[in-house]
C-alpha cells in the first residue's frame, strides 16, 4: 500500500504542475491544410480556395503521426486583447516552424525550429514561442510546419504572465524529476558499492540512460549540448534508449533472480538485452525515423514483457517480484502513452506529453523501496539460513554417531568380505593346482623306467597325461590373471566387427584332443554371424563353455554348438549333458564372490572362476549371459551379443 500511495501522490504533484489550464489559456478555433507539394506560399492558401478547405477541417486532434507533408493551421482567436499574447507550439521536434501574423496591410513572419539555432529564440526554452501583436490577433494567423518526424503540433495562447509562470513551473517539474532520477541512480551506486549486488549496478545503469533518453526527448540536448547539429538528436537518443533496455531487461533478470526461479525467461530478456543492444548500434548509422518500427516494436514488446514476467515470478512463489511489477507499472504505461502518441494513435493530452516524466520519478521512487524491500529480503533470508545451519549442526551431532558407527560396521564387513575373498582365491589356487602337479611328480623317474624297459604304450600313455595337466595349468593360470586383470579395472576393451563362426571354429579345434581323449563328440550349427565384440575378451569366454561342457559330459555323449540371430542379436549357446548346475549354484557362480570349485564327470577339477569371467566379459560387450539348467538334467547356457 505505502508503494501505491507513493506512485499516486508523485503523480498528483506532477499534474498539478503541468496542467494546462494553469497557463490561463485564450480561447481560439484552429483549422488545418495540408500541404502534400511542400510548395504553397502564404498568397496561395489566403486564396478562396484553401480558405474554403480550411472551413471543412477543424483541428480536433493536434497530432497527425508521421507525414512529410506540410502543414498550415489558421488560428482564429475568440476574444482579441489589447496586450500582446503568446502563441506556443508546445513540440521541441519540429523541423521547422513559421507564423505569420497581420501588421496593418503587412504580414509579417518568423521562423523557429528545430533545424535552426535555439539562440534565434525569442523567449528561450525547449518550445517554440512568438509574441502575438494586438493588432494581428483581430485577423487571421498562420502557422506552417514542417518536419521529418511526427507531425504533432499543439498549440497554446496564453499572456505573456501565464506563459512565464507556467515555463517556471514546468522548468520546476522538470528539475525535480532529473534531479530524482539522479539521486536515486547516485543512491543506488552507493549502495552497489556496499553491498556488491549486481541489481544495483544494472538498475543504474537503466536509470542514467532513461534519464539522458528524456533530457534528449524534451530537447535539453539540442538546446545545451549541440545547438549547432541539431541532427544529432535523430541518432543518440535511440542509442541511449537501447542501452536503458539492455540494463533494464538485465536489472529483471537479476532482481527477480530468474536463473533460479525461471530460466527460459532469463534466456528471453538476454533476447531483449540483445536487441536493445542492436538498436544502439544501429542508430550510429540510421536515424529515428529509419528505426521507427523497430524501436516502436521493441518498446512496446520489452516493457509489458517485464511486468508479465515479474508476475509469473510472483506466482512461483518469489514475493519481492509484487514490488518490481507495482514499481513497472506507471513508468511502462507512460512509455507506452508516449509511444502511442508518437504514432499519432493518441490525442495530445497531458498525460500522453509528460507520461516518461511522471511514469518515470514514480518507478525510481518505487524501485527503491523495492530494492530495500529486496535487501530486507535477503537479510531474512540470511537469518533463515543461519538458523538451518545451527539446527543442521545439532542434527549432524546428533546423528554423526550413529554414521560413524555404521561406517564401521560397513568397513568391517568389506574387510571381512575382502579377507574370505582372499582365503577363497588362495584355496582355489592351492586346492587346483595340487592335482595337475601330482600328476607331474616322479613322472622323470617313471619315464626312465619305462624307456629301460622298452615301454613304449605306458611312455605314451605318459604323453597324454602330461599334456592334460600342462593343459589344466595352463587353463588355469589364464582364468587367474583374467579374474586378477578384471578386478583392477585392467581388462582392456576394443571392440570391432568379428566373425563369430570363424571365431568358434578356432576354438573348437583347441579343445578337439581333450574332447577326443574323454570321447566327446562336438557337433556345431554355426550360421554365418558378425558381431560388434572384443576378440580376446569373448574368445576367453568361448573356451571357458567349451572346456566346461567337456569337463561335464559323460564320457560317450555330445555337446552341442549354435550359432544364429536371433531379436537382432547374435546368439551362442553351448549345450551338453552333464549333472547340471542348481539354481543356488547358478546364483553363486554369477555373483561377485568366489565359489568352491566343481569335479568333473572324469575327476577334473574346477577353478571356480570360468563362469564368472565369462559374465563378466559378456556383460563387458554389451551382452547377456543365461544359465539354462537343472540338476542332473544338462546345461544350456546362452551368450547374446550386440550386432555390428
Amino acid at each position: 500500500m505505502l508503494a501505491v500511495r507513493t506512485s499516486l501522490f508523485i503523480i498528483i504533484v506532477a499534474c498539478f504542475f503541468i496542467t494546462p489550464t494553469l497557463r490561463g489559456q485564450e480561447e481560439f478555433s484552429v483549422h488545418y491544410l495540408v500541404d502534400s507539394s511542400r510548395q504553397l506560399t502564404l498568397d496561395d492558401v489566403l486564396s478562396q480556395s484553401f480558405q474554403n478547405t480550411f472551413d471543412q477541417q477543424l483541428v480536433e486532434n493536434s497530432n497527425f503521426g508521421f507525414d512529410k507533408s506540410a502543414y498550415w493551421f489558421r488560428i482564429k482567436l475568440n476574444d482579441p486583447k489589447n496586450e500582446p499574447l503568446i502563441l506556443e507550439i508546445i513540440q521541441n521536434s519540429l523541423d521547422s516552424v513559421t507564423l505569420y501574423q497581420k501588421a496593418g496591410i503587412e504580414w509579417k513572419s518568423k521562423t523557429l525550429g528545430h533545424l535552426f539555432n535555439p539562440k534565434e529564440k525569442e523567449f528561450g526554452g525547449v518550445n517554440y514561442a512568438f509574441e502575438l501583436l494586438p493588432d494581428a490577433q483581430k485577423h487571421y494567423i498562420y502557422v506552417r510546419v514542417k518536419t521529418s518526424g511526427t507531425v504533432a503540433v499543439p498549440i497554446s495562447i496564453s499572456s505573456k504572465s501565464a506563459y512565464s509562470k507556467f515555463n517556471i513551473k514546468m522548468t520546476l517539474f522538470l528539475g525535480v524529476f532529473f534531479g530524482l532520477m539522479l539521486v536515486m541512480a547516485i543512491y543506488n551506486l552507493l549502495l552497489y558499492t556496499y553491498l556488491r549486488d549486481r541489481a544495483y549496478i544494472l538498475y543504474v545503469g537503466a536509470t542514467i540512460f532513461g534519464l539522458a533518453t528524456s533530457l534528449v526527448l524534451n530537447g535539453y540536448g539540442y538546446l545545451f549540448l549541440w545547438p549547432e547539429n541539431p541532427h544529432i538528436d535523430d541518432h543518440i537518443y535511440l542509442t541511449f534508449a537501447g542501452l536503458s533496455i539492455v540494463c533494464s531487461s538485465r536489472f529483471a533478470a537479476t532482481f527477480l533472480n530468474l536463473k533460479r526461479f525461471d530460466p527460459k525467461m532469463d534466456k528471453l530478456l538476454w533476447v531483449v538485452a540483445g536487441a536493445g543492444l542492436l538498436m544502439s548500434f544501429l542508430s550510429l548509422f540510421y536515424n529515428a525515423q529509419q528505426l521507427l518500427l523497430y524501436g516502436r516494436v521493441l518498446v512496446l514488446f520489452s516493457f509489458p514483457t517485464y511486468i508479465y514476467i515479474g508476475i509469473r515470478t510472483y506466482r512461483r512463489g518469489y514475493g519481492i517480484a509484487l514490488y518490481y511489477v507495482i514499481a513497472w507499472i506507471p513508468y511502462i504505461l507512460g512509455l507506452i502513452l508516449v509511444t502511442l502518441r508518437g504514432a499519432g494513435l493518441v490525442p495530445e493530452l497531458v498525460v500522453t506529453a509528460y507520461g516518461i516524466e511522471v511514469g518515470g520519478a514514480s518507478e525510481a521512487v518505487l524501485f527503491s523501496l523495492a530494492l530495500a524491500a529486496r535487501i530486507k529480503g535477503m537479510r531474512k533470508q540470511l537469518i533463515e539460513k543461519e538458523l538451518e545451519k545451527e539446527q543442521f549442526k545439532t542434527k549432524l551431532l546428533s546423528e554423526q554417531k550413529e554414521l560413524l558407527e555404521k561406517t564401521v560396521e560397513e568397513r568391517t564387513f568389506e574387510l571381512q568380505e575382502a579377507n574370505q575373498t582372499k582365503d577363497k582365491f588362495f584355496s582355489i589356487i592351492a586346492h587346483d593346482l595340487r592335482s595337475p602337479l601330482i600328476g607331474l611328480q616322479g613322472i622323470g623317474q617313471k619315464m626312465d623306467y619305462y624307456l629301460k624297459k622298452n615301454k613304449m604304450e605306458k611312455l605314451m600313455e605318459m604323453g597324454g597325461q602330461i599334456d592334460t595337466s600342462v593343459d589344466h595349468i595352463n587353463h588355469l593360470l589364464n582364468n587367474l590373471l583374467n579374474w586378477a586383470s578384471k578386478e583392477a579395472g585392467q581388462i582392456p576393451y576394443n571392440p570391432a566387427p568379428i566373425d563369430l563362426k570363424e571365431l568358434v571354429e578356432e576354438n573348437i579345434k583347441l579343445y578337439q584332443s581333450l574332447a577326443k581323449s574323454k570321447e566327446v563328440k562336438i557337433e556345431r550349427e554355426l550360421d554365418e554371424v558378425t558381431a560388434n565384440i572384443d576378440l580376446n575378451t569373448i574368445s576367453t569366454v568361448i573356451r571357458n563353455l567349451l572346456s566346461n561342457a567337456i569337463k561335464f559330459s559323460p564320457s560317450g555323449e555330445k555337446i552341442k554348438i549354435s550359432l544364429k540371430l536371433e531379436a537382432g542379436h547374435a546368439e551362442l549357446c553351448f549345450s551338453d549333458k552333464g549333472p547340471g548346475i542348481s539354481a543356488d549354484v547358478q546364483k553363486k557362480l554369477t555373483s561377485e564372490k568366489l565359489s568352491a570349485s566343481k569335479k568333473g564327470t572324469g575327476g577334473e577339477k574346477g577353478f571356480g572362476l570360468g563362469l564368472k569371467l565369462c559374465n563378466e566379459f559378456v556383460r563387458l560387450n554389451k551382452g547377456s549371459f543365461i544359465i539354462q539348467s537343472v540338476p542332473n538334467g544338462g546345461t544350456e547356457i546362452y551368450v547374446r551379443l550386440p550386432m555390428v
